[in-house]
């Protein structure tokens, strides 16, 4: 384990926020928190998923690299019937012309009022 750097390890919970391993970021899965605190940053699927996004491009960055070097996103939503669409075009915003693989899947999250948790995998710049 000497050769895998850990990004901001949570000092509550069994996890750190990414890890570094042989050139990659590992992202874990992030939600739309307010920095800092664990209340959400709105009740709806757009402003958790900027959030979610900001998150993300915060700890992408802490690690070294950016969203421009998204390998692969893995996205999970409460309500995707529901919340597809909203969360696609906030998506493509974040992300301009980039495309990297992603899977889109419908489950439960860890607390109700969580709608969308989103992890990725990204080359260090």
């Amino acid at each position: 384990m000497n050769n895998i750097t850990m990004v901001n390890p949570s000092p509550a919970l069994p996890l750190s926020a990414a890890t570094i391993h042989n050139g990659v970021v590992h992202v874990s899965g992030a939600v739309g928190f307010k920095p800092g605190t664990t209340d959400m940053a709105g009740d709806d699927v757009v402003s958790q998923c900027r959030q979610t996004l900001a998150n993300i491009d915060a700890t992408l960055a802490e690690a070294g690299t950016s969203k421009q070097h998204v390998i692969r996103c893995g996205i999970y939503l409460k309500n995707i019937e529901q919340d597809f669409a909203a969360m696609n075009e906030c998506y493509i915003r974040w992300l301009g012309d980039h495309r990297p693989a992603r899977s889109t899947v419908g489950v439960q999250l860890a607390r109700p009022d969580i709608l969308i948790e989103i992890d990725c995998i990204a080359a260090l710049s």
